[in-house]
């Protein structure tokens, strides 16, 4: 029994160099995840069901009293659910969690990821235009965050976590394992690793292998066989590409006219993203949820230009209201199907020989990478819906024309970003300051420490190092430079600020580390780890970014 209890001690260790520990947490967050997403999806779709039948998302089939009253009950609904939950829990959404990635040491409370579980059911269920996707990435990433704070994992490894539950998520909704990867690596860690990349495939395999055992299949698109036609149609393509990245900046422009509207209070705001989606549906009720059944339409079926370009515009205001004004739903489904339209209606107009429906198949996934500025994710998430291989080459076409129309055409970062500046939170890009800002103190701290108040004799240790507390402050000596005949007029020469160390009340990044040091004679830090305090030394710091090792 020992022997079993060590083990286990060894394998999940905080400090061991061995991948083994990542992939076996990659598994066990699969499976938690998506147990989690079943059940979400589960309600979810027993709510559509009994609204719309067993076309879940035919919102086109109710009474226009319905189309016009549902989203406005659904905002009522909200603004009940905010006003009884408590406000340090309704932070939601992808940009939350890129935001706790960044400045919250990876650990999302287990009250958001409750509020973000109904607050989804009631956006999704009323019919206002967002997205799961959104909420499956909290969904997934809160799970993970609690498996790896319950496990006493460092903030860098419940970095990687996050993106294991991201991935795990995107793989049990939507039966896409590969798209997860993808999407957790080049949306929410925005990096690629070695290191990563086994725990991440581990959590989309479990998840998408459990949920596929347990659901059954469950594809949300329906698998089309599309291909390029002749290479003639490839100008037609760039042209598409061009237009539909033209669209993803005039929906970002509208995300941006919502966020900013005078209306202060968040009850006002949901109310008036309601009023806006229900007035829209009366038009084109196909704006309403997600809009998956629209998009098979057209890709299986087709629809005329001129509908497509109605749906477009109700759609494109309806999903920058939803956003803007603060419904706690996805973006990516409603990009997809602004895709689709965008490339129905180009393949109706451009002159070619390839099918429309190609190119409507082709807007998805250039939309959603111009706007999350994804392309990787967006060409794997068609691929895999689709499961249309033919559809490869035309798609990093148009992915290409789209994404540099928005990144260097018009210099817009993607709307994930675009929102944490709102809020006046800027995330880090730059790949060494990134790499930092991955990395935390008590990863490094060493454990043995030996303090002494400086009065009487110095305690006799094997430490190489000695803590002294003086006057509230901290230093560090050696220990070889104190015995029992030092003098308190020796040891004040000792006690220079050079040597003194700064006690931190919380972990910090090795990027703020180095800021902190900056221009400061400091020694160090006392940084507080789950058994009290660890220290990090200057020199320690610099050893490990210089030669990746060393003590002291």
């Amino acid at each position: 029994m020992n022997q079993a209890h060590n083990l286990i001690r060894r394998l999940f260790s905080r400090h061991t160099g061995s991948l083994l520990p990542l992939v076996m947490l990659g598994v066990l967050t699969g499976i938690a995840a998506s147990l989690v997403m079943m059940s979400f999806l589960l309600i979810l779709n027993a709510t559509l069901g009994g609204l719309n039948g067993n076309n879940l998302e035919d919102f086109e089939s109710l009474a226009w009293y319905w189309q016009l009253g549902l989203p406005v009950l659904g905002s009522a609904l909200l603004i009940l659910l905010y006003h009884f939950t408590p406000r340090n829990w309704q932070s939601v959404g992808l940009a939350y969690v890129l935001e706790r990635l960044q400045f919250g040491q990876g650990r999302i409370p287990a009250g958001n990821i409750g509020f973000q579980f109904v607050a989804a059911l009631v956006a999704l269920g009323s019919g206002h235009s967002v997205g799961r996707e959104g909420p499956t990435v909290h969904l997934g990433a809160g799970i993970a965050s609690q498996v790896g704070q319950a496990t006493g994992r460092p903030p860098s490894q419940l970095r990687l976590l996050l993106g294991c539950g991201t991935a795990a998520a995107i793989s049990a909704a939507f039966n896409t394992p590969l798209a997860g990867v993808l999407f957790a690596m080049e949306v929410v860690l925005m990096e690629y690793s070695l290191l990563g990349f086994a725990p991440i495939i581990a959590a989309a395999i479990t998840a998408s292998a459990l949920t596929g055992a347990l659901l059954g299949e469950h594809a949300i698109l329906e698998p089309v066989q599309l291909s390029l036609a002749s290479y003639q149609d490839i100008p037609g393509l760039l042209i598409t590409g061009l237009w539909v990245g033209l669209l993803a900046v005039l929906f970002q422009r509208l995300v941006l006219v919502f966020v900013r509207v005078p209306l202060k209070s968040r009850s006002l705001r949901l109310l008036l993203a309601g009023i806006i989606t229900g007035v829209l549906a009366l038009a084109a009720p196909q704006i309403l949820g997600s809009g998956y059944d629209t998009i098979n339409i057209m890709l299986n079926e087709g629809l005329p230009w001129l509908l497509l370009l109605v749906i477009l515009a109700g759609k494109l205001l309806a999903t920058a209201a939803a956003i803007g004004l603060g419904v706690p739903g996805g973006q990516i489904a409603p990009t997809l199907m602004l895709g689709v339209c965008a490339g129905g209606i180009a393949g109706a107009l451009i002159p070619g020989t390839s099918d429309p429906a190609l190119y409507a198949l082709l807007g998805m996934a250039a939309m959603m990478s111009a706007v999350l500025h994804a392309p990787l994710a967006a060409i794997a998430t068609v691929l895999e819906l689709s499961l249309s291989a033919e559809s490869m080459l035309p798609a990093m076409i148009v992915v290409l024309g789209a994404n540099l129309l928005c990144q260097h055409g018009f210099h817009l970062p993607s709307l994930v970003i675009t929102q944490l500046r709102v809020r006046g939170q800027e995330l880090q890009t730059h790949p060494v300051r990134t790499a930092l800002a991955q990395r935390y103190l008590s990863e490094l701290a060493d454990m043995s420490l030996v303090h002494w108040n400086g009065k009487g004799v110095p305690p006799v240790t094997r430490a190489p190092v000695l803590i002294v507390q003086r006057d509230q402050h901290y230093y560090l000596l050696a220990a070889a430079q104190l015995d029992e005949n030092t003098s308190a007029e020796e040891l004040d020469k000792l006690l220079t600020p050079g040597r003194r160390l700064q006690l931190l009340e919380q972990d910090m990044s090795l990027l703020e580390a180095l800021r902190s040091l900056q221009g400061e004679p400091g020694a160090g830090f006392l940084v507080p780890v789950r058994r009290g305090q660890g220290l990090v030394t200057r020199s320690r710091l610099v050893r490990m970014l210089t030669e990746e090792g060393g003590l002291y």
